[in-house]
């Protein structure tokens, strides 16, 4: 058999193939929404997914909640239009869909919160489907993107943790405490004390993003004409392939089973430095050094 046929190289390349011809026909067939999804807002609440399984009802309270100018925490349902500089914060029960004008969409994580314009001051876990130019800021990480699909999570600290589905993602220092660092789609990396460092992605965490976008996107749809849980579904696959053939690492956490309480994963170790690896093989003995002494 050729030894080409059984090679790493070509496993590689038929993963790859696999991936785009997963990606290709979703896409396509996808359109991108046309006019402001908030009227005259700078964004809007889309829906409310309660528990992980079910859509809140009308006016159903104590689940998201809007801090304006004003200062005054309301209460916030599917609907309401929200404007730069107002915080949204979502409840322990509770998961938000936010949706801007220019078709950009942030899913918030119970617990989550931030403030809308490129998404700011960012608190607990949000997944972002950039449309255009977006950024998602938290206290000192900043990353940017233009149609891209990425996590975010904030630790204890200021650590921040950000994972790429599909595109390239800029991770960045708030205060220029070190140079944006570019991951691109299966990778992650974890900044803030230290920069940040580029890693493979855990297989597991982005089949567990994928089940949970696809699950609130399922029960909050985005507006008709645009199928963005088929877009998710095919870029984490891309991802998932990439992630594989960037890491063979099979150690990851187990799948959370528990929805009506969502605790994030530790921040992940960052991986030691490669050691200094030195040569065992023993020098050539001379002629004069192998007779008897």
């Amino acid at each position: 058999m050729n030894p080409f046929l059984t090679s790493p190289a070509l496993r590689r390349v038929t993963a790859w193939l696999v991936s785009a011809a997963l990606l290709a026909p979703t896409l396509l067939a996808c359109t991108t929404p046309q006019g402001s999804a908030a009227g005259g807002g700078e964004a809007r609440l889309d829906g409310i997914v309660v528990d992980g399984s079910r859509l809140a009802q009308a006016r159903e309270p104590g689940l998201v909640f809007v801090v304006a100018g004003d200062g005054v925490r309301r209460d916030a349902g599917a609907g309401t239009v929200l404007h730069a500089g107002d915080r949204i914060q979502t409840g322990p029960r509770a998961d938000a869909v936010i949706r801007y004008p220019s078709g950009t969409e942030v899913l918030m994580r119970p617990n989550s919160s931030g403030r809308i314009g490129s998404l700011t001051e960012v608190i607990g876990e949000v997944f972002v489907k950039v449309k255009g130019l977006f950024s998602v800021d938290t206290t000192f990480v900043t990353a940017g993107a233009r149609g891209t699909a990425f996590l975010v999570r904030t630790y204890a600290g200021g650590t921040t943790s950000v994972v790429v589905v599909e595109g390239t993602v800029d991770v960045a220092s708030t205060t220029g405490a070190w140079p944006p660092l570019p991951l691109a789609a299966g990778t992650m990396a974890l900044a803030y004390p230290r920069p940040p460092q580029r890693m493979p992605a855990n297989v597991d965490e982005l089949a567990r993003t994928r089940d949970w976008v696809e699950r609130v996107e399922r029960l909050s749809p985005p507006p008709p004409g645009v199928s963005h849980a088929g877009i998710i579904g095919a870029v984490v696959i891309g991802a998932l392939i990439a992630a594989m053939i960037a890491s063979h690492d099979k150690s990851s956490p187990p799948p959370r089973t528990d929805r009506e309480t969502y605790t994030p994963p530790p921040p992940p170790s960052t991986p030691p430095p490669p050691p200094n690896i030195r040569s065992t093989r023993p020098p050539a003995s001379s002629p004069s050094s192998t007779g008897p002494r």
